[in-house]
């Protein structure tokens, strides 16, 4: 899992969040436009998105209680179903400063027949971003295209209730967004990344791999050992006149004592977002001060 990590570091951020992404259909602003809702209810979202897929179920987990929820297709041959989870609604400001309403239908995977949440499963959502029109209406303005990836250890999303407006900043010219950290913990060691969440309104919705986001292994080293390492990578967006700012990632701390890696810490890397393969990718590297 480091090596993955400090690849995406080095390589910087080949992956996307949405493998797929280069099949998805073409956005359609007046498509989009033509979705209206009376209000965000989870009644009124869940019948627009997902009519004929939605079917009673029940799954004693805390987590899944405290959202308002509902079973999603069938049941498979191994008694596993999709439960929709709605995250309460997000308010941010687009690029020219208008209000929007993010909402966040998380996916999670259920084991129907004992009512058990797979919790090391992972989750997906799906984002939907409306503005509120002067009849009362909610009017779509963007979307993902397909279920996007959220990581963290038991299978729970890392972009929790308020990350956005906590982190929301400009990403580009006409562009704002959230960058987050995914983690993930296993047998004492700790690793992060780096994702960035855009909310285009030319275009989908979508998360990406941004960069290692650090490491550590206090969980079963102590400090003192050789063995020890802990190390984090801080990022800084650089604003210039660009539809995608820069995004700068330096690193500090101890890192893993691997021969196979290359030096990377108090080293920065600049990382730019190639819009035709949808991922963000390295451009610079330079010694930080």
């Amino acid at each position: 899992m480091k090596k993955l990590l400090l690849s995406l570091a080095l390589s910087l951020g080949t992956l996307s969040a949405i493998p797929a992404m280069a099949a998805a259909p073409a956005f359609s602003a007046s498509q989009i436009a033509q979705v209206k809702i009376t209000d965000l209810s989870f009644k009124e979202v869940m019948r627009e998105f997902y009519s004929g897929q939605m079917r009673p179920t029940s799954v004693s987990d805390e987590y899944i209680d405290s959202m308002p929820n509902i079973g999603l297709g069938q049941v498979d041959t191994n008694g596993v179903r999709l439960v929709a989870l709605m995250h309460p609604i997000e308010f941010y400001d687009n690029a020219k400063g208008e209000p929007r309403y993010l909402v966040t239908i998380e996916k999670v995977i259920v084991n129907d027949e004992s009512s058990e949440y797979c919790f090391p499963c992972g989750s997906t959502a799906d984002l939907f971003s409306f503005k509120k029109l002067s009849n009362g209406q909610f009017q779509l303005v963007s979307r993902t295209s397909e279920s996007v990836v959220f990581y963290e250890h038991w299978g729970l999303m890392n972009l929790r209730n308020n990350d956005i407006k906590d982190t929301l900043q400009p990403l580009g010219k006409n562009l704002v967004g959230s960058i987050f950290i995914s983690d993930y913990m296993l047998q004492g060691q700790t690793t992060g990344g780096w994702a960035v969440l855009q909310l285009p309104e030319n275009d989908f919705i979508n998360t990406y791999m941004l960069g290692d986001a650090g490491a550590d292994n206090s969980g079963y080293q102590e400090e003192d050992s050789p063995l020890y390492y802990d190390y984090e990578g801080v990022v800084k967006v650089i604003p210039e006149n660009a539809a995608y700012y820069p995004i700068m990632l330096t690193y500090k701390g101890v890192p893993p004592d691997d021969p196979e890696l290359p030096d990377f810490i108090n080293k920065s890397f600049v990382m730019k977002f190639n819009p035709v393969k949808k991922v963000y990718e390295t451009t610079s590297s330079f010694a930080a001060l």
